[in-house]
């Protein structure tokens, strides 16, 4: 990726954090404003509180003439900021405070939010990241369409490694959800079902080049369960070709649909969309605020 090296003190910064994220708490703000002020950083304003704040949060962000915007939280809070950023062309650096932390991973490494805001803050560039969207929906690392929106409620089991108990938790969501197939068709040219389509972004996937301007279709079909649970496990750190009957292509333009609401996954999170959905290609969908050792 293509970066530009950026003066942070310069900017007017905002600070959004979740408290009710699960990887953070109200202490996160003195110790995130303290490593910003040790940047340089001064021009900053705060909002920090549990989920049922971070509407009224946003809102109030948005009033605000800030030039680059941290939020620190779980994929949900991260995947509004980063579609609110893209609106206004703000400056975004996403902090790990959730279970997936999809885009923060894929930013800046499987790391604490303390030291990817540290290693970002010792020497910051920013970069233009390309991404998708679903209606009105934008992502930026990956959708994930078919059955693994149907075990939501394993994946902390199966982040932590327990698939025994993943198994048993989910012994309800895996029954029958191998019956509904996710009919697509590719750009018009490759059209099919499957149980799974994920479509990836060049942020993650190991085939596109920075210059390539397309998404990497990945069409998956499953057998069991095991072949279920090692699929999530891989897919959700961007090893998509681990394991099952994979099928790869490039394209700007996807159509996925089914007789059923289409369980979908966008950047970690659960959205509705009902039983069809458009998903295509953003060349140039946020700007994003790394380290220039990340970029290298």
């Amino acid at each position: 990726m293509q970066s530009t090296a950026i003066r942070l003190s310069e900017l007017n910064f905002g600070v959004i954090i979740n408290t009710s994220s699960g990887g953070c708490d109200s202490g996160s703000e003195a110790e995130l404003l303290n490593a910003l002020e040790g940047a340089g950083v001064t021009k900053c304003k705060t909002w920090c509180g549990p989920a049922d704040q971070m509407e009224r949060a946003f809102a109030e962000a948005a009033a605000q003439q800030l030039e680059a915007l941290i939020v620190l939280g779980g994929d949900g809070t991260i995947r509004t900021a980063a579609g609110a950023c893209s609106r206004r062309g703000t400056y975004l650096l996403p902090l790990p405070g959730g279970t997936m932390n999809m885009l923060p991973r894929a930013l800046y490494g499987d790391v604490s939010w303390e030291k990817a805001l540290r290693n970002t803050l010792a020497d910051p560039v920013t970069t233009v990241l390309s991404g998708g969207r679903v209606e009105d929906n934008q992502f930026f690392v990956a959708a994930i369409v078919g059955v693994p929106a149907l075990w939501a409620e394993t994946r902390e089991f199966i982040r932590e490694g327990d698939l025994v108990d993943a198994i048993k938790t989910g012994a309800v969501a895996f029954q029958g959800m191998f019956a509904t197939k996710i009919q697509y068709s590719i750009s018009s040219e490759s059209k099919g079902e499957a149980e799974v389509v994920a479509v990836i972004c060049p942020l993650i996937s190991e085939q596109m080049s920075e210059s390539e301007q397309a998404l990497e279709a990945a069409v998956i079909n499953l057998e069991n369960a095991a072949e279920l649970i090692r699929f999530a496990t891989t897919a959700a750190v961007g090893r998509w070709r681990e394991g099952g009957n994979i099928s790869l292509s490039k394209t700007t333009q996807v159509t996925v649909q089914s007789s059923t609401d289409i369980p979908i996954f966008l950047d970690g999170e659960r959205v509705k969309l009902g039983k069809k959905a458009e998903i295509s290609f953003v060349p140039k969908a946020v700007n994003v605020i790394v380290s220039a050792e990340r970029i290298s």
